[in-house]
């Protein structure tokens, strides 16, 4: 076990908590950055609604700058995973592999994951563009494609009809589940020309830079522009819950105004907490939190002047 008390440690070394460690940086406080190294800003092709950026930018680029920064204040960041985390406000205790790390605060900044579909293809599809997880960052770039929607029940349907707010042609593979939604909210599909394929899916085949081609069970072919898969995130929050965080049913953390969570001197930033999951969302999180963290600490001590 290390002797060193951190002020702040912050776990996740994507975009929010990359920006929480150059805050906390630069507020002169005694930290640590772990990255497990599993990032899912690194996997975006190109965004183009991130500020600052008008001719939009990929991912992995965006990562290597925020890393920059963090280096250019010297925020230490360690490669690794936080197993387990204990403690209390004051006296965090984080399990990296056979070390122990004591914080008085403790940021978790550990994202979320697309659920993604077991189909091959998919991952070069990802990086040829067509396949997207996120319709509110790029969207407006599949303006008058077709468009198919993989996804169950109500958050299939809602994902399907705000794309079609993007002159889509858009199919919604519903994977068997049209049934199980309100006859009003499938109303909602007709008004939008939305149309359904209410089978399964049989084969799945992405075709970098050409499409995406869908095989169902009985026979049809069908073929995209645009893949999105709609099954869901799951957010990683077992370190928080297990230390007894409120979380909501879809996983993400319970946090009040400052970012904290339901456990006193835990705080979040990112997917992880409750909000939407959005880059430029992640360093307004990390802000909030990490200046809420500096002024709930003691006040830093001086530096002796130079003579």
């Amino acid at each position: 076990m290390s002797d060193e008390v951190l002020d702040c440690l912050v776990i996740g070394g994507g975009p929010a908590g990359l920006v929480a460690g150059v805050y906390l940086a630069r507020f002169r406080r005694r930290l640590r950055l772990v990255d497990a190294g599993d990032c899912r800003l690194a996997t975006i092709p190109r965004s183009h609604n991130v500020p600052g950026y008008p001719d939009g930018v990929a991912g992995a680029e965006l990562l290597r700058l925020l890393r920059d920064q963090a280096a250019r204040y010297q925020v230490p960041v360690e490669d690794g995973r936080v197993d387990r985390l204990g403690g209390e406000d004051g006296d965090f205790e984080a399990h990296c592999g056979d070390r122990v790390l004591r914080a008085r605060k403790v940021l978790l900044a550990t994202g979320a994951r697309d659920v993604v579909p077991e189909v091959p293809g998919i991952e070069a599809g990802l990086a040829a563009g067509n396949v997207r997880y996120c319709p509110v960052c790029d969207g407006f770039e599949t303006q008058g494609q077709r468009v198919a929607v993989l996804g169950r029940r109500e958050h299939g349907l809602r994902e399907a009809l705000f794309l079609a707010g993007f002159d889509n042609q858009v199919t919604w593979l519903s994977l068997g589940t049209q049934h199980d939604v309100p006859p009003q909210e499938l109303a909602q599909l007709r008004e939008r020309s939305v149309l359904v394929a209410d089978g399964q899916p049989l084969h799945i085949r992405c075709l970098p830079g050409e499409g995406v081609e869908v095989e169902m069970v009985d026979g049809r072919q069908l073929g995209f522009d645009v893949l999105y898969p709609a099954l869901g995130l799951k957010h990683a929050c077992e370190l928080a819950t297990r230390l007894g965080a409120q979380a909501g049913h879809d996983g993400q953390l319970v946090v009040d105004q400052r970012l904290q969570t339901t456990v006193p001197g835990l705080y979040v930033a990112g997917d992880v907490a409750a909000g939407l999951n959005q880059i430029s969302v992640a360093w307004g999180h990390a802000a909030i939190a990490a200046t809420a963290i500096h002024n709930a600490l003691p006040l830093v001590a001086p530096r002796a002047r130079r003579p």
